[in-house]
């Protein structure tokens, strides 16, 4: 239930909240760790860290106009991967920041990246894979998508590490071209 008054909060911060731009820019939700975060070892739980980021997410692309942009083409987002790394776990009742932005794309998918902050500090970091589908389930290439909020934006170079995420993707068949 916490997740939902979370979910109310952010969706309302981003609608009458600032702008995001540019697109590409680090957007940031600040958060504290409640008890109902918690596991039996008092400290967050794994499957929180990727609701938090599903709320960085939503968070950007309402402000950013992705959001709005894509209700009116009537095409959606489907996750084709994600990796989660903790470096150290938060615990209650320590606020945090999460810090989410689009590192960049290909052809097919948009890269986007989460990082959980205390005090300035990485604490884990999530890394998703996303496939823009139009309202057929056919591929929409994620530059068709920035153009139309920012046109004339390119993809930020991604580094090695996210290229061979991409790659692994396609490799494991999470791909949805084939």
């Amino acid at each position: 239930m916490n997740l939902l008054f979370r979910l109310l909060w952010v969706m309302l911060r981003a609608q009458f909240g600032a702008k995001h731009e540019p697109v590409t820019a680090p957007a940031q939700l600040k958060f504290r760790v409640w008890l109902t975060d918690q596991d039996m070892f008092l400290h967050m739980t794994n499957s929180r860290y990727l609701s938090f980021s599903d709320l960085g997410r939503m968070d950007l692309f309402i402000r950013s106009g992705l959001r709005k942009l894509l209700k009116a083409k009537r095409w959606r987002m489907e996750i084709r991967g994600q990796t989660m790394t903790i470096n150290k776990m938060l615990k209650a009742p320590k606020p945090f920041v999460l810090e989410t932005q689009i590192h960049g794309w290909d052809n097919q998918l948009l890269v986007m990246g989460q990082t959980f902050l205390r005090n300035g500090k990485n604490h884990a970091r999530v890394v998703t894979l996303l496939e823009i589908l139009d309202s057929s389930d056919n591929p929409v290439p994620p530059q068709a998508l920035i153009d139309q909020i920012q046109p004339e934006t390119t993809s930020p170079e991604l580094s090695s590490a996210l290229q061979d995420l991409i790659l692994s993707s396609r490799a494991n068949g999470t791909d949805a071209q084939k």
